[in-house]
């Protein structure tokens, strides 16, 4: 603490160049929080899949409906336990804003399914009995300010009724929760109801849910349904939830090769930033040190306060970039999927971006702090 004065001043010397250095510092890591935290996020939600669920889709495209006849025909492979249609509306809510997305699935399949839902039993019954009911992920509804009772009304963009109107209404009858409350964000809707009212595509499902008995068995299931619909017009594909995700995201591109390229450019430019910064600056101070050693500091102190400086200046900078980052990352996830609002930046991200600052710290504080231990007295005084 006694060297804490001479730090602050070594700091701020140069109180507009550090401030510089400090905001290159602190977008650098704002951007390394953003990219490296979406990526590892997107990668963190693989972890909540279960390997017990598949998703059947159409071959030809992914969001090419598939006839509703195949839930009937995937019922009757051997180690299937549940099977539920899943169709979509998606729209706004109260303003263009807020995007809404409703999933019409079989609801008396559906806890089945999805058993890590919890719901308390008077609020699954309602579900059962109410035709234009919806159970609303306990997270969703306290972002939304939703509460038991409230009445939904959807502008679709997707899905037109027979009447030629866009307008849904979803009566909420039950909230539910999960283990990892985060991911407690969908809205489950009667497949029937918007079946039966929708004017284009009656009869179909965008994706079929399908719930195996023995997870070690999910593969082998997975081929017997795609045997089904082999020589039909309704050819399909089934992938686990994981396989599934991955194989939308891969659409995009390699988002981790992008992600790391773009985080690399900008800190190997980074690093020559610091490096010349630290450079100039000690090359300002040889007189300063040259007297802190007539004083009787030893050469290992000068080269010490010379590294702590460039670390103290360099982790905090990241530290309050990284910080910045934190609430960005949810909102710009709830653009790709609202799904993906309840991912948050793990705290992976925050260790390693901090063990790169404090290395690239190291990197531009150790050769200039080395020159000041090697100072010469006579001729530093000198001004030589």
């Amino acid at each position: 603490m006694k060297y804490l004065p001479l730090l602050w001043a070594g700091i701020w010397r140069r109180p507009i160049r550090t401030s510089l250095t400090m905001l290159s510092i602190i977008t650098a890591f704002f951007l390394f929080g953003v990219l490296q935290g979406m990526n590892a996020g997107l990668n963190s939600v693989f972890e909540f899949m279960s390997v017990a669920r598949l998703r059947v889709m159409s071959r030809a495209n992914f969001q090419e409906p598939i006839p509703i006849a195949h839930v009937a025909k995937i019922k009757g492979v051997a180690g299937v336990s549940d099977v539920s249609p899943l169709t979509v509306v998606v729209g706004t809510y109260q303003q263009s804003s807020n995007v809404v997305v409703a999933l019409g699935v079989d609801s008396d399949a559906l806890l089945r399914i999805f058993n890590e839902m919890k719901v308390p039993p008077a609020q699954a019954a309602a579900m059962a009995r109410t035709r234009t009911g919806v159970l609303v992920g306990a997270a969703l509804a306290e972002r939304r300010g939703w509460k038991i009772g409230d009445r939904i009304p959807v502008s679709s963009f997707n899905v037109a009724k027979t009447d030629g109107s866009r307008d849904w209404y979803f009566d909420i009858v039950g909230i539910y929760d999960m283990e990892e409350h985060n991911w407690a964000t969908e809205m489950w809707a009667h497949y029937d109801y918007i079946d039966e009212a929708r004017a284009d595509n009656r009869g179909t499902a965008m994706q079929i849910l399908v719930r195996v008995a023995n997870p070690d068995h999910a593969p082998r299931v997975a081929q017997q349904i795609d045997a089904l619909f082999m020589n039909s017009a309704g050819q399909t594909v089934t992938q686990s939830e994981k396989d599934a995700l991955q194989g939308m995201l891969a659409q995009v591109g390699d988002i981790g090769f992008m992600v790391n390229t773009i985080v690399g450019a900008v800190l190997f430019t980074l690093l020559f930033l610091t490096s010349n910064t630290m450079v100039q600056s000690i090359r300002e101070r040889v007189p300063e040190f040259a007297i802190l050693r007539t004083l009787g500091f030893s050469e290992s102190t000068v080269l010490w306060l010379v590294v702590t400086e460039a670390l103290v200046m360099g982790v905090s900078a990241a530290l309050l970039g990284l910080a910045a980052a934190v609430p960005i990352i949810p909102l710009m996830l709830e653009r790709v999927s609202p799904d993906f609002a309840a991912i948050r930046m793990p705290a992976a991200v925050f260790v390693w971006g901090c063990a790169i600052a404090a290395f690239m710290a190291l990197v531009s504080g150790l050769p200039p702090a080395l020159r000041a231990r090697r100072l010469q007295l006579v001729d530093a005084l000198a001004g030589r």
